[in-house]
């Protein structure tokens, strides 16, 4: 039996998940089970760590945070390594989706309150209650319909509204600035040495990596260990990381037509790794990918995308 050893601040930025949610998680639904210091201090363990992440993943697929949290209960061992597609049947009565699921809430004008407080925030400058907004679409929606549903469109507001009003701009550095080391928080999640391994990067002369960087951390969260490069990554460099780490999936997202032209013009050498593409930099590009490459249109297609990715290449999670 593993001693425990984390206190809740640390499961939480393990995790993502803030920590009055995983409180919550532990009062209602049991996912962690805490030991006590001789003080009575709660203590985690890494198995809790793995019951929170496994909650994450199933609620991305569509679960909702109660028929996952009982399921992720009931295995004597949780499983954070497996890709969702293979965390449990969709068609299970556990995984029916119901008021509470993502799938339910994408139209439900639950999602557009959480994205009205984010806003809220972000224009009142308010750098604690912007992240515990995300924190909580994250804890309530999972990674992928947090991150597109509500944090991408706000930003992309934010981005069009700048010649109507210069001042949004100030708010989009803050709102950028804010998020984004909450993003890439959920890129560092412990990960076994035979997990899956995916390299992210938007090509050069690519200046937005917003949504590159989303769709690594729910690669990161599908299971994946990403390695992040960030903007402007000339393919050879990309190449060069390619050689260096030998990964299953080659990740590369673009928002401007030039950038995805540069970097069909001169794709990297892939080696033995698959390519998946995403953004509106690559619409239209299809004939100028490499054979093989998987697009993803949106971050809650990028599951299957990086499935499809994962199965041409034999590589299992």
């Amino acid at each position: 039996m593993e001693t425990p050893a984390l206190r809740i601040g640390a499961v939480a930025r393990r995790t993502g998940v803030a920590v009055t949610t995983l409180r919550a998680w532990e009062s209602r639904y049991g996912v962690l089970r805490p030991g006590r210091t001789e003080g009575g201090h709660r203590l985690y363990s890494e198995e809790d760590v793995d019951r929170v992440l496994a909650v994450l993943r199933l609620t991305s697929q569509g679960w909702s945070v109660s028929a996952a949290a009982a399921s992720i209960t009931a295995e004597r061992t949780p499983s954070r390594l497996r890709l969702v597609g293979d965390m449990g049947a969709a068609t299970s009565g556990a995984g029916t989706p119901d008021a509470t699921t993502p799938s339910a809430m994408s139209s439900d004008p639950t999602v557009a309150g959480l994205r009205d407080i984010l806003v809220r925030a972000v224009h009142a400058y308010d750098t604690a209650a912007a992240e515990e907004a995300l924190d909580t679409a994250i804890a309530r929606l999972g990674v992928a319909l947090a991150l597109e549903e509500m944090v991408l469109p706000v930003l992309r507001d934010l981005g069009e509204g700048w010649e109507r009003d210069p001042a949004l701009i100030s708010a989009e550095h803050f709102a950028t600035n804010t998020l984004r080391p909450r993003i890439m928080r959920l890129l560092t999640m412990a990960r076994s040495a035979t997990a899956p391994r995916c390299i992210a990067a938007a090509p050069e002369p690519e200046d937005h990596e917003l949504g590159v960087l989303s769709a690594a951390a729910v690669a990161a969260d599908l299971g994946f260990r990403v390695t992040y490069l960030g903007a402007r990554t000339p393919s050879v460099a990309l190449e060069r990381s390619i050689m260096t780490l030998r990964p299953d999936v080659v990740l590369v997202g673009a928002v401007t037509a030039r950038a995805g032209r540069v970097f069909c013009d001169a794709p990297p050498a892939l080696g033995d790794a698959r390519l998946v593409v995403g953004g509106p930099g690559f619409a239209g590009l299809d004939d100028a990918l490499p054979p093989g490459t998987e697009r993803a249109d949106s971050l809650t297609e990028l599951r299957g995308a990086l499935q499809r990715a994962l199965d041409r290449n034999g590589a299992t999670g």
